[in-house]
C-alpha cells in the first residue's frame, strides 16, 4: 500500500529525476515511490522516456499511477481516443495524420472536455473557454509539429481543478520558427519558447499576419489561477497565477525532449 505521505510526481520532482538520470546518478539508486496525481508530468515523462532518459510511465518502478492507470494503459495499447467510462473526468484523443480530424470525433471529445470542466466546478462560460483553448492547441499540432500523427490531446478534471495537456513528438518550437528566414539564426530553445508567446511570431514570418496563437491563450488561462508549462527542446517556460506576462515568465534549461508539450492546470478558487 502506498503511504499517504508519499510525494507526488509533479514537474519539480520530474525535473529532478530527469537531471539525475542525465548525470548518471540514478543507476542502482533506490527511489521513493511517487504518486501520479496530474497528467502533465505523466505525459512529459512519456516524452523523456521516448528519448531513453527515463522509463515509461507504465513501467516506472518509482511511480504509483493510482487513478491514472486506466488512461496510461489506454495510451500504451494504442487507443485512438479514450474517456473514462465511469467518471468521464479524464480522457485523451490522438491527433491524426491530416487536419481537420473527423469533425464528429473532435466535437464529441470537445463536449466531453467541457462537461468535465463544468463537473469540476467551472462556470459554463469558462468551461467553454478551456475547451476552446484545447482545440487551439490541438490545431497547432497539425500546423507546426510536422508530425501530427504523434500528437496527444488530454484533459483531467478534479473538484476545483482542471488540467489540459497537448504533446507531440514533432520538430519542436525552435525548428518550427527556424523555418522562417526571419528566425533562421535562432539557436536557443528558451528564446524560441518566449517568442511563441509574442504577438505575430510564427514560422510564416514577422509580416505574415499569423502567429502561434499562444499569447491570448496563455493570458486567458493564466488568469484562471492557472499554472502553465511550455516545454520544447532543452528548455521549459513557466507562467503562474494572475497578472501573467512575459516579464514574469520563467525559462530554465532542462534535459532535452523531442517535440513540444503544453500543460495547463487551472483552479476554480477565486473565479466568479
Amino acid at each position: 500500500m502506498i503511504e499517504t505521505a508519499s510525494p507526488a510526481l509533479d514537474f519539480a520532482a520530474l525535473d529532478d529525476l530527469a537531471f539525475a538520470a542525465a548525470r548518471g546518478r540514478l543507476n542502482g539508486r533506490p527511489l521513493p515511490i511517487m504518486i501520479a496525481r496530474e497528467i502533465g508530468p505523466i505525459l512529459e515523462l512519456a516524452q523523456l522516456s521516448d528519448g531513453g532518459l527515463l522509463p515509461a510511465p507504465s513501467v516506472s518502478p518509482f511511480l504509483s499511477l493510482n487513478g491514472l492507470s486506466p488512461m496510461v494503459q489506454a495510451l500504451c495499447t494504442g487507443n485512438t481516443q479514450w474517456i473514462c467510462p465511469q467518471s468521464r473526468m479524464i480522457g485523451f484523443l490522438r491527433s491524426a495524420t491530416s487536419f481537420p480530424q473527423d469533425e464528429t470525433i473532435w466535437t464529441a471529445f470537445g463536449l466531453a472536455t467541457q462537461q468535465a470542466a463544468t463537473a469540476a466546478g467551472f462556470p459554463r462560460k469558462i468551461a467553454a473557454q478551456l475547451t476552446a483553448a484545447l482545440g487551439e492547441l490541438h490545431s497547432n499540432v497539425y500546423e507546426h509539429s510536422k508530425a501530427s500523427d504523434t500528437g496527444v490531446v488530454a484533459f483531467h478534471a478534479q473538484p476545483g481543478r482542471f488540467e489540459l495537456v497537448v504533446s507531440d513528438r514533432g520538430i519542436g518550437v525552435l525548428e518550427s520558427l527556424r523555418g522562417s528566414p526571419d528566425y533562421a539564426d535562432l539557436s536557443d530553445h528558451g528564446e524560441a519558447l518566449r517568442l511563441t508567446l509574442t504577438d505575430g511570431v510564427s514560422r510564416f514570418g514577422i509580416n505574415s499576419g499569423r502567429g502561434l496563437g499562444f499569447r491570448p491563450l496563455f493570458i486567458g488561462l493564466a488568469n484562471l489561477n492557472g499554472a502553465l508549462r511550455f516545454r520544447s527542446g532543452d528548455h521549459a517556460l513557466v507562467i503562474d497565477g494572475r497578472g501573467p506576462s512575459l516579464v514574469t515568465a520563467r525559462t530554465a534549461q532542462k534535459p532535452a525532449i523531442r517535440g513540444f508539450l503544453v500543460s495547463v492546470s487551472c483552479l476554480t478558487h477565486g473565479i466568479t
